[in-house]
């Protein structure tokens, strides 16, 4: 620096820096600061009320080098008196603004030892060049790695040197594949990557045609179980219409079972090509329809709980590879809700919730049984793993009576 300068170089790093005393002053910062180069400017963030530190502060340094030089020798490194954790030090938010800091020289890396701190990263990618900036991920106690990290070169080129030698270059200890190396996703990228997530999940009713069946089978599921669980209000009921109404213009109709129930929905059958037309139907009906809806959904499993009823209360069982238990259902959940939740998938012989005779109180499992194994599978397909409130299905076929083979 020339002892004349009064303005820092262009290139220097505005840094801001956290856990700091709430006690410390601005002389105590320029005392541990002035040991990497003369301070062009500082000041500590307070309350606007109380004028007490928030614990950081901004710091800029005359020349880059000084701050990189602090960077590299305080962040997550140096731990100040009273403090829990290490000072962190890092570009301030303006310095990252359109790119401008580091977007086309900031690296990503994956599949790294959880054993690993900034400075082993440190270590790994020195020969590559200069590291401006180093970032282990860490859970949300600050401590624990989470196996990835950020690596900042001085330059694009270096970057691309460590991409090309380091990427697949190994497998860490505790890793199942080898290590990751690529470019950060730039702001721009996460921003359209998010605008695409929005998009995706929007109510678009002429794209779901193009869904798979799967995922269609899981939100009609996830829309039933809303409607058996609670007090249905008409709106309820009525988007549901809507919904299967959709699905079926879609040509969906041999997803599961999902024909079938598109095609008790008033007449909007799988057979239906016409989608728009369809769909303007059910719009124009939507209103005639929302009251009356309820017991058209429930019509099918009113008759199969009226045929399961002669049985009494002994589980009917299908044939072999037909019948399923599943276990974490809701408390609430009866035989009917049991029924109306597995119904997309294929014929029930049966469904029934496991009952405490002590208590009246359901043991939270179950036993569903269709008349065909390929609908218990389309079944497990969708359901094992389905989140119902905080539980989620667990759903296998049941063991035969005379297998006594483990799972």
């Amino acid at each position: 620096m020339n002892p004349q300068q009064t303005e820092p170089d262009p290139d220097t790093i505005k840094m801001f820096v956290g856990q700091i005393p709430r006690n410390w002053d601005e002389n105590d910062l320029k005392n541990m600061f002035e040991e990497f180069g003369p301070i062009h400017s500082m000041n500590i963030l307070r309350d606007k009320a109380t004028g007490q530190s928030k614990g950081c502060c901004f710091v800029t340094f005359f020349t880059r080098k000084a701050a990189l030089d602090a960077q590299n020798a305080l962040h997550n490194i140096k731990t100040l008196p009273t403090m829990h954790h290490p000072i962190q030090m890092k570009p301030a938010d303006s310095e990252k603004k359109g790119g401008a800091y580091g977007e086309d020289r900031k690296l990503f890396i994956g599949m790294l030892s959880k054993k690993f701190s900034e400075n082993d990263v440190r270590m790994m990618f020195a020969p590559f060049g200069t590291i401006e900036e180093c970032t282990v991920l860490r859970d949300h106690t600050g401590t624990a790695s989470k196996g990835c990290a950020f690596v900042t070169f001085a330059s694009r080129q270096n970057a691309q040197n460590a991409i090309k030698s380091m990427h697949h270059s190994q497998t860490m200890e505790g890793c199942s594949s080898p290590l990751v190396v690529k470019f950060a996703d730039t702001q721009k990228e996460k921003e359209q990557r998010k605008a695409q997530q929005v998009t995706q999940t929007s109510w678009n009713p002429t794209s779901f045609g193009g869904l798979g069946p799967q995922y269609l089978a899981n939100c009609i599921i996830y829309l039933h179980v809303v409607a058996a669980s609670f007090t249905a209000t008409v709106e309820i009921y009525a988007f549901l219409f809507l919904f299967t109404a959709v699905v079926a213009a879609g040509n969906m109709g041999g997803a599961g079972g999902l024909g079938a129930l598109g095609g008790n929905m008033n007449g909007f059958g799988s057979n239906n090509s016409n989608s728009l037309d369809a769909l303007t139907q059910a719009y124009s009906g939507i209103q005639q329809y929302a009251a009356s809806f309820p017991n058209a959904f429930n019509q099918a499993a009113q008759m199969q709980q009226a045929a399961n009823s002669t049985v009494g209360s002994k589980q009917q069982e299908g044939p072999d590879g037909a019948n399923l238990f599943i276990y974490h259902l809701p408390q609430e959940f009866g035989d009917a809700d049991l029924m109306q939740m597995f119904m997309p998938f294929g014929n029930i012989i049966s469904a029934k919730v496991f009952i405490d005779k002590q208590t009246n109180l359901s043991k939270c499992f179950g036993f569903v049984s269709y008349d065909n194994p390929l609908a218990a599978q389309g079944a497990i397909q969708s359901m094992n793993g389905f989140q119902i409130g905080m539980k989620r299905l667990k759903v296998q076929l049941k063991r035969p009576k005379n297998d006594s083979k483990p799972y």
